[in-house]
């Protein structure tokens, strides 16, 4: 089962940061999950909302600030924001690499041209249309739909049909093992979250998952601390 860091360790560092995401690697993720978004004069940044304000000590639209304003933000602990480059360049594990906006398509598609980085990519969203432009543009991608309420199987297995995903990324509340073996029938793998604890982290087990998404790799079995 793949464990992936949310935002690296977001319950111990600053989100969506390197230290993070180191910090998720040492406590044993297999795999980063982070976020994507353009700033004003096109780079491709790892940043979680539209706007600065709430995980810096800046303020104003991500799409709105030059890259260099952006980088003389403090992202908590000295940390700054960083480029989607810098982050595979210095993170080995794989990644879920969620589109937050749709400027990032073509820059991250570029990118993933690159069949090593590829291969420990999985693109993510909560909309089908942009997973679909990604697929349009590297037919042979992994890419996972976020559901955050799981609804009924049969709506999973059409909304992942419809964004051509090979992943279907559920709120584990709702999820059923029967619901995970449905799945895995239709050759659709599967990542329960939130998973914060080792009570969880056992239910996700025998869900049969593929994976989990934790906030909290350090409170969990697989934890190197």
């Amino acid at each position: 089962m793949i464990i992936t860091g949310h935002r690296g360790a977001l319950g111990s560092e600053p989100e969506n940061t390197l230290r993070s995401f180191h910090r998720a690697v040492a406590d044993g993720c297999d795999e980063i999950e982070l976020d994507l978004r353009v700033t004003a004069d096109g780079e491709l940044v790892v940043l979680h909302d539209a706007t600065v304000d709430r995980t810096t000590n800046g303020t104003g639209a991500v799409a709105d600030l030059p890259f260099s304003v952006l980088r003389s933000l403090d992202a908590g602990h000295g940390e700054v924001v960083p480029t989607w480059a810098e982050t595979v360049e210095a993170i080995s594990v794989g990644f879920q690499a969620e589109v937050k906006a749709v400027e990032a398509i073509p820059l991250l598609a570029e990118s993933l041209k690159d069949s090593a980085l590829a291969d420990r990519t999985l693109v993510t969203s909560s909309s089908p249309d942009v997973l679909l432009a990604i697929r349009d543009l590297l037919p042979s991608v992994e890419t996972g739909l976020i559901i955050a309420r799981t609804p009924p199987v049969a709506d999973i297995l059409t909304r992942t049909k419809s964004a051509a995903a090979t992943w279907a990324l559920c709120g584990i509340t709702d999820l059923t093992a029967d619901a995970v073996a449905t799945l895995h029938t239709h050759n659709l793998r599967v990542t329960a979250w939130p998973v914060p604890d080792p009570t969880a982290y056992a239910h996700a087990v025998a869900l049969g998952v593929d994976g989990i998404t934790t906030d909290h790799p350090d409170h969990l079995p697989v934890s190197r601390r």
